[in-house]
């Protein structure tokens, strides 16, 4: 037990620390004490006698620390010794404090502000009980399995429970006499028991609910559906639902702040268990229904669990006749860095601006390192004195580093605040998108850490140079008043630093000024189609009622549509270009008009109705679609010219064929013409091929279709008349009519947030690192007081004093800028994958610009103390020296 009572004794020199020095200052004075009194009983005089016996006992501060270190506390007595001191001293300069304070609040600000964001986005757990022991499951049928293959899944126990859920659906939700069209999460009866969702009020789904085709339909909403369509009513349990036309009764109430299971802040309003009301497709064995989600049993490893389930979905494959269900794809973790990989742009942009960030830090930090060296200056004399009584240079690097962690700790804590700020304003921004994302950063473990690693990052950055060249060698010079020229030396570490200041800020600049220049090109880029006095109408039907592939229920609302007055033409179709629904993006083998062999394509898709093209003003070489390309007729399509040149060889593909092998068998179609090249999914893509298929040769008729609408005028006043018209055909619809330029605000969104983002960024280091130039010229004026005195005393004028200290500026900021345009011609490579098509990241007419705007700005920041020093009073100047 002797670890124990070191332990005890320990811990009471922490606590107790104070008694145990008055009790070891009373044991010295009473051992001194005896030793007088034994040389006095020689016949020693007393004075005498106390002189000897202090000599013997030797320096009793020396006694004091030796007695002290005993102790095993004396690193952590000594830190907060070390932290009192260097508080006192930083408080005695307030306005230093403040500054390299406030500097460091911003860039800690910045980077905790975006981490947050991102660490809600990407990298967030979903609210469920021991989400450690979920996974995702995939097979080789992709994303997607059949409804019964998921019961033979979930019957086989391999693990402790898995569910089901879909969330590519949209739900009608009546809302008085008009229906609404809601994203909705459909999730087979087990979802919460194997999620374990958390429930506020009511409960989840029963294993029991729907499972055969029960009636009563219940539903789960969230928190804020709850508090925006029931305000907020404690008794809503039990409150119906109309959806789709059939009535739900709400069940349970999510509480607030819950993150569903689909990640990147996907937050659904309403919980739906699956019905053959809501997806027939739970009917189709072969059909992909379901996305699948597993529970590892108590003490079953990840490894057995992928063993278990790769056994039964072979088995499960076997019994459905599905080859590619026998192989798992996938089975990882819900959550975290997981699900970073399906969605590698969004990640990459994250961590381009975190980069960025970054930057805005270490410019913080030079700004602090520039301030501290500054005080590393006056204080030198300080550092010396210390030195010569006996201090260590590891001692006094110890007590400065601990005052840069001061205030790196201050600034940090600043920027906690800042963060919290920006989160609670981020978490009431709605973003203009068509899915119910909600951002909600929360302070967490991981947003400690990155807090405190920021926090050691930004003491070190800011505080070894000037703690480094404060405890220099060099007694002599340092207890003698230095001269002029040496003052002006010890500034090289200074100019360094805003040297470097200058040079991000610049890469800061010319990161900022791209994405800005993405975001004009991509509103004035042409997307290939008509914008202006095109209206668009997504229309969502009810599951059962959008009618037959022969008659489709979006056609009757067409012709409706045709007749009022203002409109020139108009189509229907299942995409609209450069929207959430742009259609599909297909990867497949194809055979090509004489070709004997197939050859893999990608190629965009989208399925479109007759006047679709001259609606939208797209070239189009050949025919266009008809009503007689229906189902029995012979499948015809469409191609665009990018489709022709790659994979035609450029010749004329009009009447030839082409094969694609299917699951469900070959199917042949002809060509028929040749549609001009548009923007398809991304206005930054590259010219993509696509193929167009009639909208009436489709199988299946389309639950979500839009109707294009070419006005003679305005678009506007069409708006309600479209919708009136809409409705007049199927009042039990969801119709939402827009102009075409309103609907593709989603395309325009990711150039717009990166510009934002990285436009604040780039203002708020730039700021810093003018701050920083200020600061370090007006400092170089100040210490140059006399010899500017002299200089006017001979005769120069002010203009020559101006620009003496302008032309030192300007020297100082063409290094950084020539150094930032290097560091921006590498990081070009990388911008270039969040640029649309044809802009370059490295064009050198905007590098020259943004140089010539950071010399400005440069010089102007230079400006005042460069006025002050040409309005030196010679004779004052010269009485101070």
């Amino acid at each position: 037990m002797r670890w124990l009572a070191s332990l005890k004794h320990r811990w009471r020199a922490l606590v107790h620390g104070t008694r145990l020095d008055e009790d070891l200052e009373r044991e010295i004075r009473a051992h001194i004490d005896d030793e007088v009194d034994d040389l006095v009983a020689r016949g020693v005089a007393p004075v005498e006698a106390r002189r000897l016996a202090l000599l013997r006992f030797g320096s009793r501060g020396q006694v004091t620390e030796e007695c002290r270190e005993s102790r095993g506390v004396s690193l952590v007595t000594s830190l907060s010794r070390d932290v009192a001191y260097g508080w006192r001293a930083l408080v005695r300069q307030p306005v230093l404090l403040a500054a390299a304070s406030v500097s460091i609040a911003l860039g800690v600000g910045a980077n905790l502000s975006i981490y947050a964001v991102a660490n809600d986005l990407l990298l967030s757990v979903p609210t469920a009980r021991a989400a450690d022991r979920l996974v995702h499951i995939r097979t080789g049928n992709g994303s997607h399995v059949s409804y019964q293959a998921w019961e033979l899944i979930d019957a086989s126990r391999a693990l402790d429970g898995v569910a089901g859920y879909q969330f590519e659906h949209t739900v009608n939700l009546r809302v008085g006499a008009e229906s609404t069209p809601i994203f909705a999460l459909l999730v087979t009866p087990n979802f919460f028991d194997v999620v374990g969702v958390p429930v506020a009020l009511g409960r989840g789904f029963a294993s029991g609910d729907l499972a055969g085709g029960r009636d009563d339909r219940p539903a789960v909403v969230s928190d804020a559906f709850w508090r925006r369509r029931m305000n907020a009513d404690p008794d809503a349990l039990g409150t119906g639902l109309v959806v789709n036309g059939q009535p739900y009764a709400v069940v349970g109430i999510l509480p607030a702040g819950v993150r569903s299971v689909l990640g990147y802040g996907f937050t659904p309003d309403l919980y739906l268990p699956i019905s053959r009301a809501l997806l027939p497709a739970i009917d189709r064995p072969r059909e992909a229904a379901v996305m699948l989600i597993g529970r590892l049993a108590d003490r079953q490893s990840a490894a057995a669990g992928r063993a278990a389930m790769s056994t039964v979905v072979a088995a499960v494959g076997d019994a459905l006749g599905d080859r590619e269900l026998r192989v798992l794809t996938d089975f990882a973790p819900v959550g975290g860095l997981a699900q970073v990989h399906d969605f590698e742009v969004v990640g990459a942009f994250f961590v381009v601006v975190l980069a960025v960030a970054g930057l805005v830090l270490v410019i913080a930090c030079a700004n602090v390192s520039g301030l501290l060296l500054a005080r590393g200056t006056a204080r030198r004399r300080e550092m010396a004195l210390r030195l010569a009584l006996g201090a260590s240079r590891g001692r006094l690097l110890r007590q400065l580093l601990t005052e840069g962690l001061l205030v790196a700790t201050l600034g940090t804590l600043l920027g906690l605040a800042l963060t919290g700020l920006l989160a609670l304003a981020a978490s009431r921004i709605s973003l203009p998108v068509p899915l119910p994302i909600v951002i909600n950063p929360a302070f967490d473990l991981r947003l400690l850490a990155a807090a405190l690693l920021l926090t050691g990052v930004s003491a070190v950055l800011a505080a070894l140079l000037p703690a480094l060249e404060a405890t220099k060698p060099g007694l002599a010079a340092a207890l003698r008043e230095a001269p002029a020229s040496d003052r002006r030396r010890k500034l090289t570490l200074r100019r360094l630093l805003v040297a470097g200041q200058v040079a991000m800020s610049m890469f800061l600049l010319v990161v900022t000024f791209t994405f800005l220049r993405n975001l004009e090109r991509a509103t004035t880029l042409d997307p290939g189609f008509a914008v202006d006095r095109v209206l668009v109408a997504q229309v969502t039907f009810v599951e059962g009622q959008q009618g037959s592939p022969e008659d489709p229920a979006v056609l009757r609302m067409l012709e409706r549509v045709r007749r009022l007055p203002g409109v020139v033409t108009a189509s229907a179709s299942e995409g609209v270009p450069l929207t959430l629904y742009s259609g599909s993006w297909t990867g497949t083998g194809l055979r090509v008009g004489d070709a004997s062999g197939l050859v893999h394509a990608e190629f965009a898709r989208n399925r479109v109705g007759p006047g679709y093209f001259e609606t939208l003003g797209i070239g189009l070489r050949g025919r266009d679609f008809s009503p007689a390309d229906r189902l029995g007729a012979e499948p015809v399509a469409i191609v665009n010219e990018t489709f022709v040149r790659e994979y035609f060889g450029g010749q004329d593909p009009i009447g030839a064929l082409i094969v694609e092998p299917r699951r469900d068998g070959t199917r042949t179609y002809r060509v028929i013409g040749v549609a001009a090249t548009s923007r398809y999914r991304t206005l930054g893509e590259a010219e993509s091929p696509a193929i167009y298929d009639p909208l009436l040769q489709n199988s299946r008729s389309p639950r979500l279709a839009h109707i294009l609408v070419r006005t003679a005028g305005a678009p506007a006043p069409l708006l309600p008349l479209v919708r009136g018209a809409a409705l007049a055909a199927d009042g039990s619809a969801a119709v939402d009519v827009r102009p075409m330029a309103d609907a593709l605000a989603f395309a325009f969104l990711p150039s717009r947030i990166g510009a934002a983002l990285l436009g604040v960024l780039g203002v708020l280091g730039t700021t810093l690192a003018m701050v920083g130039l200020y600061g370090v010229v007006s400092y170089a004026v100040s210490r140059r007081v006399p010899e500017i005195g002299v200089r006017i005393a001979l005769g120069a004028s002010r203009r020559d004093v101006l620009g003496l200290v302008l032309r030192d500026a300007a020297r100082l900021a063409a290094w950084g800028v020539a150094v930032g345009l290097g560091l921006s011609y590498l990081a070009a490579p990388v911008l270039g994958a969040f640029l649309v098509a044809g802009l370059s990241a490295s064009d050198p007419a905007s590098f020259m610009w943004t140089a010539f705007l950071l010399l400005v700005v440069c010089l102007a920041a230079a400006w005042a103390p460069a006025w002050r020093a040409a309005r030196i009073d010679p004779a004052k100047a010269l009485r101070a020296e």
